[in-house]
């Protein structure tokens, strides 16, 4: 994000009305491989493959305030595996998704998947491995995302389930 955008981002949080309307996108790992032309799993093993990716699509829509370029976060581990909410059959359109899974099989579920812990580390430095080049794009990385376990649990479950859970 350029230090315009981010000004524009802060005027937006603070309700001020702003013409023209910015435009905003959210970009993760299960879209910008393939509409870059690569593959998701050449776009997280390949750091020279990523950040052009992501250079690609700030460049082809430079007007966008994009929330997830130069950022990683689990959905690596979404793309590489199906652990989205939705795969599970939650349905995520709705701001109140429908329970149904108990939480025997949520940690069913999380134990069989654990080991992709090991890739957070990765995901991590890639973004400071590359600042310096984002930098030199005239971007920052101003904020990081995470949708990972917790999340999906929160999808499966029920908000109010899962903290219950949580919390027990």
């Amino acid at each position: 994000m350029t230090d315009e955008q981010w000004q524009i981002l802060l005027a937006i949080i603070k309700g001020e009305n702003l013409k023209p309307l910015p435009v905003g996108f959210i970009i993760d790992s299960p879209w910008l491989p393939n509409w870059a032309g690569i593959s998701i799993f050449d776009y997280f093993s390949n750091p020279e493959l990523w950040f052009l990716a992501n250079i690609k699509a700030i460049k082809t829509f430079p007007e966008v305030l994009f929330s997830l370029v130069f950022g990683q976060s689990m959905e690596c581990v979404q793309s590489l595996l199906p652990l989205a909410p939705d795969v599970f059959g939650a349905k995520t359109n709705s701001p109140l998704p429908k329970k149904f899974y108990k939480v025997s099989v949520i940690y069913i579920i999380f134990l069989s998947l654990m080991y992709i812990k090991i890739l957070l580390p990765f995901i991590i430095k890639r973004p400071i491995q590359f600042r310096k080049h984002i930098e030199e794009e005239g971007r920052r990385i101003r904020f990081a995302v995470s949708r990972g376990p917790l999340n999906i649990a929160s999808f499966l479950m029920g908000s109010t389930d899962f903290l219950i859970a949580l919390k027990t």
